[in-house]
């Protein structure tokens, strides 16, 4: 799991609540995150672009029936996201004041390399980009009263609402830290919803078109 990362000029610790800067960013990269899975899941075969613990369900029950087609578009997805986990930390790293819009314009770019090469590749291979990008973003998910929230998987999210309850219960944190994870999911499952949507009604290039706004926006946050 990625190291959990505090964002530029705002605070998110467990001891104070997040500006409404902060609350966006995140909520906004869980949510990408489902919406590019549920495109990635309806073009991809049911393939996800950011949720790997999935794609390596499908690749282990692809080897057991020797489906070759998809063991290789799932390990395809998993070894670009591992490689967008890999850039995006050697950025963040290496940057200093600007690491988080580094990322993010980072992140930008692989989704403007898929919209373009959506007409001229097969689909399949556009939409890795996306999964490099969305390996990128776990680089600089960040902490919510005392959650870590903003990123691609939410499975954590949803241990972290049972772990945080019993921990407030017992007064060694707020429930305001099982809240932010209940958002946090609750963010991802809009954003498939809305991602299920967009493909199905406008296809592919557009959801992505619409993807790369939201970073847009994320980058402008950033900023702040």
């Amino acid at each position: 799991m990625s190291t959990i990362a505090k964002p530029q000029g705002a605070s998110a610790t467990a001891g104070s609540l997040p500006t409404w800067t902060v609350l966006t960013q995140a909520t906004l990269m869980t949510g990408l995150a489902g919406f590019v899975d549920a495109v990635g899941y309806t073009a991809m075969g049911h393939l996800y672009l950011s949720f790997m613990s999935g794609n390596s369900t499908q690749f282990g029950m692809a080897v057991a029936g020797h489906d070759t087609f998809v063991v290789g578009w799932a390990g395809a997805v998993i070894a670009s996201f591992v490689l967008g986990a890999f850039l995006g930390t050697l950025v963040y790293v290496a940057a200093s004041r600007i690491k988080m819009t580094l990322v993010l314009a980072c992140e930008f770019v692989c989704f403007a390399a898929a919209w373009s090469l959506q007409g001229l590749l097969a689909t399949n291979i556009a939409l890795l980009f996306v999964s490099v990008a969305m390996g990128m973003q776990n680089a600089i998910h960040e902490a919510i009263a005392g959650a870590s929230t903003g990123k691609s998987f939410v499975t954590g999210a949803l241990f972290g609402v049972g772990d945080a309850l019993a921990r407030a219960c017992l007064g060694r944190t707020r429930f305001a830290e099982a809240g932010a994870n209940a958002v946090s999911w609750l963010a991802f499952i809009v954003g498939v919803t809305c991602g299920a949507l967009t493909v199905g009604s406008l296809g592919v290039s557009l959801a992505i078109l619409l993807a790369a706004g939201v970073l847009l926006v994320l980058l402008t946050l950033s900023f702040l």
